[in-house]
């Protein structure tokens, strides 16, 4: 059965802390949370572990982005206007979930100043 190409892959990390891609501690702790999210997505879900298996042989591009919410609450709607941002717009977000859009999320510390604090990996694949 042949698939549907995907164009791009978006992954954006949320905190409630905000973790910058343009600082070095930020994008180390972006770069340790990024893949064990990744991970634990392909171990838990046939349908996302599908698609981005396709999206390594099809070499698609993808995109990482990051930003902060004052709780978990605020992610989906920091993730979709960062994605407006990039010239993306999904008008049901529900419709996609676990399907074309797929969420992780966990606690950590900041290893400067041991504060704790939440994230998520949001991952969409926009076909």
């Amino acid at each position: 059965m042949p698939t549907t190409p995907i164009k791009t892959v978006y992954s954006f990390v949320a905190a409630t802390t905000f973790l910058d891609l343009g600082t070095p501690m930020g994008k180390a702790i972006i770069q340790q949370i990024h893949p064990y999210a990744v991970q634990n997505m392909a171990q838990s879900n046939p349908a996302f572990k599908v698609l981005y298996e396709q999206v390594q042989a099809e070499n698609s591009p993808h995109v990482l982005g990051s930003g902060a919410a004052p709780s978990p609450e605020g992610y989906v709607e920091a993730f979709l206007a960062w994605l407006g941002q990039k010239g993306v717009k999904i008008e049901n977000v529900a419709a996609y979930v676990n399907s074309r859009i797929f969420v992780f999320g966990g606690d950590a510390q900041d290893p400067n100043t041991g504060k704790s604090f939440n994230w998520s990996v949001l991952i969409y694949f926009e076909m």
